[in-house]
């Protein structure tokens, strides 16, 4: 079994020996490729939709791997009973629709001991959910497939960095970057946003691919601005100080991060 990148960074952060609960599991892919090399004891593999259900048993049933990986059809933990599995992967949905699957099985949820997620989306209410409900942050990484950039996140019970010890490294970068408008307090919330949205850890060991990320994230805010500028409405005029500023803010963090840029 062969995966992209995206995948692969999933797999490589999932414990040696974990009973893994894979939800949205699509074609089983994951589940499979953990258990044939040896890093998983057992694994449930959910899915919602009827299509990709039917074809995580295929290529369950193709392989033999019945009595190891357990395809279930249902939404989120639903059809996952409690103690079953400790450690959980989701991959490729939006970070909203995870935290709503975790808040609906908190029985569930008190018997998992590692998270291995990778949001498409409110990747900084995801972090800041999770820690400040007492998970740890263990590690992120980002990964490039296909012309597009995503992040793998890891969260654990009992390793890695509790919320307290995030805010003290971000405190770093707010001092780093300082104030870059009149308006210091506004400065300190947007890059506090900006840090919880590329990760912590992330910045403390940027990439190439976070570079990307933020350059393009510069990019959209040029944009959003030039779109605005057609508009005289006072509210949005006052919008386009907050997205100038928050180019400003970004600018600095990338000269930290990236100093050749």
């Amino acid at each position: 079994m062969n995966l992209g990148p995206r995948l692969q960074r999933v797999a490589a952060f999932v414990p040696e020996g974990s009973r893994l609960g894979d939800i949205g599991t699509d074609h089983a892919y994951l589940p499979i490729f953990l258990w044939e090399n040896h890093k998983i004891i057992k694994a449930v593999a959910v899915d919602v939709h009827e299509g990709p259900y039917r074809s995580a048993c295929s290529a369950i049933a193709s392989r033999g791997l019945q009595s190891v990986i357990d395809v279930r059809y249902g939404d989120g933990l639903k059809p996952i009973q409690a103690g079953e599995v400790d450690a959980l992967t989701l991959a490729g949905m939006g970070g909203n629709t995870m935290l709503e699957i975790f808040a609906v099985r908190p029985d569930v949820m008190s018997q998992v001991n590692e998270l291995i997620l990778q949001p498409q989306g409110a990747e900084g209410k995801v972090r800041l959910t999770l820690l400040q409900g007492g998970w740890r942050m263990k590690r992120e990484e980002y990964v490039a497939e296909e012309g597009r950039i995503y992040g793998v996140m890891h969260f654990s019970r009992r390793e890695g960095y509790a919320l307290a010890e995030l805010q003290c490294k971000m405190q770093k970068w707010l001092d780093q970057v300082g104030a870059v408008s009149d308006d210091s307090q506004l400065s300190e919330s947007i890059l506090t946003q900006w840090i919880w949205e590329w990760g912590p850890l992330a910045l403390e060991d940027p990439g190439e691919e976070l570079k990307v990320l933020i350059l393009e994230q510069i990019k959209t805010f040029r944009r959003t601005i030039h779109e605005m500028q057609k508009s005289s409405q006072e509210k949005v005029q006052k919008r386009i100080q907050e997205y100038t500023t928050s180019i400003k803010v970004v600018e600095e963090l990338v000269k930290c991060l990236f100093p050749s840029v």
